[in-house]
Parts: C-alpha cells; structure tokens; sequence
C-alpha cells in the first residue's frame, strides 16, 4: 500500500520520515523531496538530481515502508486510547 503521495508531503513530515531510514545519499533526498514535497514526477526528479530511477524507486519504497510502520504506530495508539477511554468510563 502507498503512504506516500507525490507533491503531498510536508518538508517536516518528509524529514521525519528519512529520519527513520538509513537512506544517507543528499541526491536521493533531493530527487525525493522533489517528487514528494515539490511534486515533480519520478523521473523528472531523478533526472534533476542525477539519480538512477532505479535507486530513486527503491529509496522511495524504503521510505513507504518507514511511513507504514508510522501508520501502524497511529493506530495501535488510538487503539489503546480507546480502550483505556473505556476502562475509564466503566470506572466511573
């Protein structure tokens, strides 16, 4: 599943998410930001920052695979919260 949407992300949530990764090229973040925050399409930002699309796609499927972990999180979180809001409201 795609987490990630071309010209949909936040610089913040982007830097987040390389954060999480081991992905440590400055050409690749680029050609990533570019799709990702800027908008440009796969090729155009590989090309821009002379980036093999190949490397581009598998830093791009890394970084998807860091966003569903953090997906994941979210929903084991508001999983928890709610059932702690029930304990809460049966102790009442």
């Amino acid at each position: 599943m795609k987490y990630l949407t071309q010209g949909g992300e936040s610089q913040e949530r982007f830097d987040l998410l390389i954060s999480l990764t081991r992905i440590s090229s400055d050409d690749i973040k680029y050609a990533l930001k570019h799709y990702l925050v800027t908008g440009l399409d796969e090729v155009t930002a590989a090309a821009l920052n002379e980036v093999p699309l190949s490397n581009f796609t598998r830093a791009l499927k890394k970084l998807n695979q860091a966003a569903a972990t953090v997906e994941r999180i979210k929903e084991l979180d508001w999983q928890h919260l709610n059932q702690l809001s029930d304990k809460f409201k049966r102790v009442s």
